[in-house]
């Protein structure tokens, strides 16, 4: 199973939880200072006299750390962070950061009943629904669904989906200068040769002077794509287009898009998953308790595509301009065909 990934500390803090990678303590803080000065001691120490300061060290550490980490901070729906100042009812509401989730940062600006909190990954999110540290949380679709299946996963359940418009997208590393007729030779991912992206860029490619035929291709999942234009293994990589927003998240740079593509138009891309990127998954609980949150994500729809960018650009200090070449993320409730595909009793069904 490939949902819980490996947790790590950044190089240059020291991190109170792997789930919460924003609480650090930093230069500045009390607590920091305090660890500084006795590393300081213990380099001016010799040899001899560095045992009783490392045990003094690692006292202070376990007193001080702790006390670095007691005051939780959570983003606003403005992007700000702020202290936790929900109210006892509230739900607590996981998410990774992402430029696909501008429902939820545009949602419920007043009279809000829930907190969000950050995480550095999916599997965090995951662990903590498990856990019970958080009631909701947004995981990414095909992760969302192993995690229905993980040990403990059987108290989980699938409220709704954030969606994005489906299209073709090619995406080159962001380190390369590149045209579309460049491209001969060069290695390009893609999700599998008989895909209907595939079709369509390689119809578009010959209309404008590229044979496709001398593209070397790699097939790997959507997921796999940015991380092998971040190690360099590929020149470009053939995306849907929500995952050409997150690359270019991370600077590479998009050449090719064509909107009109219909997910569902082949197996490789049914339409229920296609153009679904995460799942909102909710502890077993009251529906009356997620409504308030749903009803809030299903209202951020309303709001012109322009709001939602702008509140994209706050919460993540994206570029709006740069947001502008693509359409808008929505929320919808569980469909018909996502109840079919994940099972009734998987799902929860707000009246």
């Amino acid at each position: 199973m490939t949902f819980f990934n490996s947790r790590s500390i950044r190089p240059g803090s020291l991190s109170c939880s792997a789930r919460e990678p924003d609480r650090l303590l930093r230069p500045g803080d009390k607590a920091w200072e305090g660890v500084r000065k006795v590393i300081r001691i213990m380099k001016l120490q010799d040899s001899g006299r560095r045992l009783p300061a490392l045990c003094l060290f690692l006292m202070l550490l376990s007193i001080l750390l702790p006390a670095g980490c007691k005051e939780r901070e959570t983003s606003s729906a403005t992007g700000v962070q702020v202290k936790s100042s929900a109210k006892s009812d509230s739900r607590r509401v996981g998410y990774v950061a992402s430029p696909l989730l501008g429902p939820l940062y545009a949602a419920g600006t007043a009279e809000r009943r829930w907190e969000t909190v950050r995480f550095g990954t999916a599997g965090d999110v995951g662990y903590a629904l498990i856990a019970g540290e958080i009631d909701a949380g947004f995981v990414e679709t095909e992760k969302a669904l192993e995690l229905l299946k993980a040990p403990g996963g059987e108290t989980l359940k699938i409220v709704g989906a954030v969606q994005f418009p489906y299209g073709a997208t090619l995406v080159v590393r962001k380190d390369l200068k590149l045209r579309l007729t460049d491209l001969a030779g060069r290695h390009i991912a893609a999700l599998e040769p008989d895909c209907i992206i595939n079709h369509q860029f390689n119809t578009d490619a010959r209309r404008l002077g590229l044979d496709p035929k001398k593209i070397r291709y790699s097939y790997m999942p959507f997921d796999q794509m940015l991380p092998a234009l971040e190690s360099k293994s590929i020149d470009g990589a053939l995306v849907k287009a929500a995952y050409a927003v997150l690359a270019e998240f991370q600077g590479h740079k998009v050449i090719y898009q064509n909107w009109d593509i219909d997910a569902g138009g082949d197996e490789c891309c049914p339409a229920s998953i296609a153009q679904t990127e995460y799942f909102l998954v909710v502890r077993e609980q009251a529906p009356e308790k997620v409504k308030p949150l749903v009803e809030a994500l299903t209202a951020a729809g309303d709001l012109p595509p322009s709001k939602i960018r702008e509140a994209v650009s706050q919460q993540l200090g994206y570029p709006k301009e740069a947001l502008e070449q693509f359409p808008v993320a929505a929320f919808a409730v569980v469909s018909d065909e996502q109840r079919k595909l994940l099972g009734e009793k998987r799902c929860l069904i707000l009246h």
